[in-house]
């Protein structure tokens, strides 16, 4: 039985967990990103593609850290999202959930900026770590590694494992690295005397 002030590790249930908590923390994991994407109902859009089984959100690819408080309540602290690469193209969810405006945002956003510093396309059979974030106050206490690690556990073997690092967040690809992720290739943007872009790093025990 789960102790008061411990963490453990999980798969999302939706019957249990909230959506608008995971959503925050999706949310908070870029953003920037979501702001452009989504506008400042980022948080409400995000929880209801939670819900939904046919987006890159869905709550099927979600892992959660929780930690129960005193009160015996469980609270997320954490999440990680892991999913098979082929589903980064599946915008079924999104277009019933958004409305015409939030859709054409988001392909603008895509056909000018995100085709130009993101990739999108990765082998068959492949999994992408989508998204990672843990609580501000309970960051540097190894959540993220963990959660991390449940992620690299759940992917089968021989299927290989990508994420993508902003370059701007030498930290988070020190911590990919310290794992094992090594870096196999870079998109980069020249935008008002400013580089953006990431840099895509491969799990190699899984190739």
């Amino acid at each position: 039985m789960q102790q008061a002030g411990e963490i453990s590790y999980r798969g999302m249930v939706l019957k249990h967990d909230l959506p608008e908590a995971v959503a925050a923390l999706i949310q908070a994991s870029a953003p920037e990103l979501f702001e452009v994407t989504f506008g400042p109902n980022a948080i409400p859009i995000l929880a209801a593609l939670i819900q939904r089984s046919h987006n890159r959100y869905s709550h099927r690819y979600v892992y959660v850290g929780e930690v129960q408080e005193a009160t015996g309540a469980d609270r997320i602290i954490g999440i990680a999202v892991l999913i098979p690469a082929e589903v980064l193209h599946d915008y079924t969810d999104e277009q019933a959930v958004l409305n015409p405006w939030q859709k054409l945002r988001q392909w603008l956003l895509q056909r000018m900026m995100l085709d130009r510093v993101l990739q999108h396309d990765y082998p068959a059979g492949s999994f992408y770590l989508a998204n990672l974030s843990v609580r501000p106050d309970y960051q540097n206490r190894g959540i993220g590694t963990q959660l991390l690690q449940q992620c690299i556990a759940a992917v089968p073997p021989g299927s290989p494992l990508f994420i993508s690092v902003d370059i701007a967040n030498p930290r988070a690809q020190k911590l990919y690295e310290s794992l094992g992720f090594q870096v196999v290739s870079s998109k980069t943007l020249r935008i008002l005397h400013r580089t953006i872009g990431s840099r895509v790093l491969v799990y190699p025990n899984q190739v």
